[in-house]
Formats: structure tokens, sequence, C-alpha cells
């Protein structure tokens, strides 16, 4: 598959259904359980988490004893120990105040699922590039269709952006001195 193409839905079988109804019942509780600002967290996180493993140069860290890129199981990992760090890591750094990432702040339950949604999507979508082309090929038709490809990557990527930048949590302003 070399993007998303909505022709395909005649394709997808039960089973795709109900993962997509998984997909969902998790992202929207994973948001709700979450909040916010810690999606927004966790969203900064993937973006670094994913550049950084993308980024590693593997084949210069043969004095480490490494000689090719390791596997894809391997990468996910990484991608996700550094992803758990970032967590950690934010929220006592400078983006948070200049993200104004401080505390909890008031933001509607539909903003909280649009960002979990995006960020489940988004966290997927980075952790199956990792896979080789033959693992990608065994999976359903519709993650293919979703996840796979450069039209489905750029969408990914771009959605959550776009959601951090217009959906803006509501500011209160305190005038009392």
């Amino acid at each position: 598959m070399s993007g998303i193409n909505l022709n395909n839905l005649s394709r997808w079988l039960p089973g795709d259904w109900l993962m997509a109804l998984i997909f969902l019942a998790v992202a929207v509780v994973y948001g709700l359980a979450m909040g916010r600002n810690r999606l927004t967290i966790v969203m900064l996180g993937c973006y670094f988490s994913y550049i950084l493993t993308l980024a590693i140069p593997w084949k210069e860290m043969a004095f480490l004893g490494v000689k090719s890129a390791p596997s894809s199981t391997a990468q996910i990992f990484i991608f996700f120990v550094l992803l758990l760090g970032f967590y950690f890591m934010l929220p006592h750094s400078a983006f948070s105040s200049a993200l104004r990432l401080r505390g909890r702040r008031s933001s509607s339950w539909w903003q909280a699922m649009v960002f979990s949604i995006l960020q489940v999507g988004l966290i997927l979508q980075m952790a199956i590039s990792f896979l080789s082309v033959k693992a990608t090929a065994s999976l359903s038709s519709l993650a293919q269709t979703i996840f796979v490809g450069q039209a489905a990557q750029f969408v990914w990527l771009l959605l959550p952006i776009l959601a951090m930048m217009f959906l803006k949590g509501r500011r209160h302003y305190d005038v009392s001195e």
C-alpha cells in the first residue's frame, strides 16, 4: 500500500472494524486518563524520540561493539525508552514554561479525545515505520491503509502538530492584583 486510500473500504474484514473500534476505545480511555497537558508532553516526546531513534549513527558506534543497525524490535524498544525518558524530563525543562504546561489546566473532554486519538495513531505509525516491508505486508488491510506508506506517515506526523496549534486550552487570567 502506498498510502491512505478510502476506496478500499470494501476490502476491510470485520476483524479490521473490530481493530478500529478497539483503537478508538483505547485512545478515548487513554486521553481521559491523561489529560491535555500530559498528552501534549507525550506528543512532544514522540517527535523527539522518533527523530533521535532515526538519527542514531549505528555504523559509527563500532567502538561500542555495534556492527549494524539493530532489529526493528530493538529500534521500537529504543523509541519507547526515549519516549518514557522525555515524558519524565519535559515537565521539568524549559519546554513546560514555554508551552504553559505547569499545573492542570481545564480543557474540554473532546479536546483530550482528539489529542489521544491522534497520539495513539502517531505512536502506532511511528512503531510500524521501524518494521520491515515484509512485516508491514502481513498487517491487515486496514492497518496498511491507515499506517503504512509515505502519505500515511505525513498525515500522522502533521495532524497532531495542527491539533496542538489550533486546539488551544482555555486560558484563565487572574486580575485580582
